[in-house]
């Protein structure tokens, strides 16, 4: 019984004040070198360039485990030493660890900015400043981890009538206008939505939590509006648009297949310009 009885007087011999302090500092012990233990599994994911201060990281993780081991060592014996001079190395990596990382944060801050510029330009059509078919595509997927039953709606536009444009006026007029059609895209989505183009004059919307009947309004609205674009460099064709748009709807859930999605929204748009153009069609949902 004297042997399990905790050293000193500052636990008072109460068992559950000993075993509070055992039992937490064993489980930081455990958390903390669970940590190193999962760097070394994944290793080989580790590039060369960060691995000098991915080791020191583990070495001070490993090494506070390790201070925390002697404080429950130190609740029945009395290695006061022992445990000072543990903190003293604890300390030595710690500020190695800090004078290291002074010069390399900046650099990995930087990377990641980096990265992250790289991506968005990587995702974003140059021209109009909207997304691109990698940034649909990469937003189509999101929305396939999200818990099933919400319903969103994948819509695809094709210009009519934009070949004339590039033949008769050029290929700068023809830019400006893809450029208006992405303004009036951008005018009518919400924040959470997403504006496209897939292609040359292609465009796409995901409208997420709306059904097609909800989006058909603002599909609507955006239809009305494209062939009423107006360049001030080309000239009035009386009441003629100088575009129109079809434009095919499908509805797209979190446990569809994104190409099943895209297939049926293509599908309608075919279907739009079969049937005259300058309209919208609504891909029927699959019972």
């Amino acid at each position: 019984m004297v042997a399990l009885m905790p050293h000193g007087s500052c636990f008072l011999w109460n068992p559950w004040l000993t075993s509070l302090h055992a039992v937490s500092d064993g489980l930081v012990l455990v958390a903390y070198f669970s940590i190193p233990l999962l760097l070394f599994l994944n290793r080989q994911h580790i590039d060369a360039q960060i691995r000098p201060v991915l080791l020191l990281f583990a070495a001070f993780i490993f090494s506070c485990g390790i201070g925390h081991g002697l404080r429950v060592w130190n609740i029945w014996h009395a290695n006061y030493w022992v445990e000072g001079l543990w903190t003293w190395v604890t300390a030595t990596i710690s500020l190695c660890t800090a004078w290291h990382l002074k010069s390399r944060v900046p650099q990995l801050l930087n990377t990641h900015k980096d990265l992250v510029a790289t991506r968005e330009l990587i995702e974003q059509d140059p021209l109009t400043g909207i997304a691109n078919r990698r940034g649909l595509e990469t937003a189509l997927a999101a929305l396939t981890y999200q818990p099933t039953g919400m319903v969103h709606t994948l819509v695809l536009i094709d210009l009519d009538g934009f070949k004339e444009i590039n033949d008769t006026f050029g290929h700068l007029a023809g830019d400006q206008m893809l450029q208006a059609v992405a303004d009036v895209l951008n005018r009518h989505i919400r924040t959470l939505d997403l504006a496209a183009r897939i292609g040359g004059d292609e465009f796409a919307l995901l409208m997420v939590g709306c059904t097609p009947e909800e989006a058909l309004a603002k599909t609507e609205t955006i239809r009305q509006e494209i062939q009423h674009i107006r360049l001030p460099d080309l000239p009035r064709r009386d009441d003629a648009p100088l575009v129109s748009a079809s434009i095919g709807l499908s509805q797209f859930e979190a446990g569809q297949g994104l190409t099943y999605s895209y297939q049926q929204a293509d599908a309608a748009l075919y279907a739009a310009k079969q049937g005259g153009k300058n309209q919208i069609r609504v891909a029927s949902v699959a019972a």
